[in-house]
């Protein structure tokens, strides 16, 4: 662990290892969502959500940490587990960050670290700035952006690169060697095929 000190080269490693860190996490144990909701005024509201759980309280306290230095809003929620048969299990606590402006930061901020959930991440970072450049953010009854072909088009991209799963009869599989992925199946698009709006998120 890096200690904290007032340098200002050491404290940018630190956060570098930091979200370096967090992404790994988020990588594994996280999960990245879209929610589509009517708000206080009736219209469809996005909420971009990314959030982690687990039942290790050390992990989501130093997520917490990270969070509040950066100055991110987040939340906690804590469910209790039960199997089929009634049987607790340890109890699971979430860390969420769900508004707009810190959901972006920390893609942001994570997006050079990530692997495996880099595309889902570029297609919600996409659709958050799309969101943000609607007047007000979005946030009046004069725009109907979830009704938007732009908008449409970039939640169908973020749906895709989502939609992994293991599948068994098209994984080419093999012990000692790299998994053989089924690209088309899964959804993968190439970047030919991606919406203009996303142009320029990958690295």
């Amino acid at each position: 662990m890096i200690p904290k000190c007032k340098n200002s080269s050491v404290q940018s490693i630190r956060r570098q290892v930091d979200w370096a860190w967090l992404a790994g996490i988020i990588d594994g144990e996280g999960n990245l969502n879209v929610q589509v909701r009517p708000g206080p005024n009736g219209k469809p509201y996005f909420r971009p959500k990314v959030r982690v759980a687990n039942t290790d309280i050390r992990m989501i306290q130093k997520i917490s940490e990270i969070y509040a230095e950066a100055g991110v809003v987040f939340f906690y929620s804590v469910h209790p587990q039960r199997g089929k048969n009634g049987a607790a299990y340890k109890t699971q606590m979430n860390i969420e960050v769900a508004s707009q402006g810190s959901g972006a930061a920390v893609l942001e901020w994570i997006m050079p670290y990530l692997i495996n959930k880099r595309r889902t991440a570029e297609a919600l970072l996409a659709l958050i700035r799309f969101v943000q450049r609607m007047p007000k953010g979005g946030n009046t009854l004069a725009v109907d952006y979830v009704s938007n072909p732009t908008f449409v088009a970039l939640r169908a991209e973020f749906d895709k690169q989502a939609r992994w799963y293991v599948d068994a009869s098209t994984t080419s599989r093999r012990a000692g060697t790299p998994l053989v992925l089924p690209m088309i199946k899964s959804g993968l698009v190439g970047d030919n095929e991606r919406p203009a709006e996303m142009t320029g998120l990958a690295a």
